[in-house]
């Protein structure tokens, strides 16, 4: 959550929070304004909100959920409930922005990894970072699991944005870091108790615009995900 801008008649403004935390303070007023004035809301940010086919399924798999719960689901659930931001902040001062992801990444891949010399689908951590299960190589793609699901290492999205794997942690155009934080709190604010009631993530809960009438008439903040980059800048 780099900064994001929201428009008022027709002139943008734009905010560049210094941390997440920052940002949904921002966001959150915004929001619950325009659902009492009724008005609908497109909220993107620019990280992956899914992974690569059989990555969620697989997840399931591992961590013992029903599959009743829709895959996306789950994926969401389990790093809002596990990711931890802001650590070592005081009481009262600036957020710190530093997370678990490292952590919580390396617990995916035990729980995905066939044993600990293959081990993926997350690769690549910070050197500081203790990881038994994060290779910092890329392994191979697509990568087995140890629940027999196959995963690759890009989404078609990714291939058609030409945007590095999400499974990519860090280093130059590394993305994966910035989605594991950024869905943890997507989860959240999407199923803010006064959000969650008018509220949807596309596609995953709308379809995919097939339709002239696709949005349901209660959804008033639509969630999606954008690229910024593959829109040519104005002159």
């Amino acid at each position: 959550m780099r900064g994001f801008t929201r428009r008022t008649a027709d002139t943008p403004l734009t905010n560049s929070p210094h941390s997440r935390t920052e940002a949904i303070h921002l966001i959150k007023p915004i929001l619950e304004e325009a659902i009492r004035s009724k008005r609908r809301v497109l909220l993107s940010f620019d990280f992956a909100y899914g992974y690569p086919v059989d990555f969620a399924p697989a997840l399931q798999a591992a961590t013992g959920k029903s599959d009743r719960d829709l895959p996306w689901i789950t994926v969401w659930q389990y790093l809002s409930e596990h990711l931890k931001d802001d650590e070592g902040t005081a009481p009262g001062a600036k957020p710190s922005n530093r997370s678990n992801r490292f952590e919580v990444a390396d617990r995916i891949n035990a729980l995905m990894s066939p044993d600990a010399k293959k081990t993926g689908p997350f690769w690549c951590a910070s050197e500081g970072a203790a990881c038994q299960y994060i290779s910092q190589k890329r392994p191979p793609e697509p990568f087995q699991t140890a629940q027999g699901y196959v995963v690759r290492g890009l989404r078609l999205t990714d291939k058609r944005a030409r945007s590095g794997s999400p499974f990519r942690l860090f280093g130059t155009a590394s993305v994966g870091s910035q989605s594991l934080t950024g869905i943890a709190r997507l989860h959240r604010l999407r199923n803010d108790p006064k959000l969650a009631g008018v509220s949807a993530v596309w596609p995953f809960e709308t379809g995919w615009a097939a339709k002239a009438k696709w949005l349901p008439a209660h959804v008033l903040v639509l969630h999606a995900e954008i690229y910024p980059s593959l829109r040519p800048a104005a002159r």
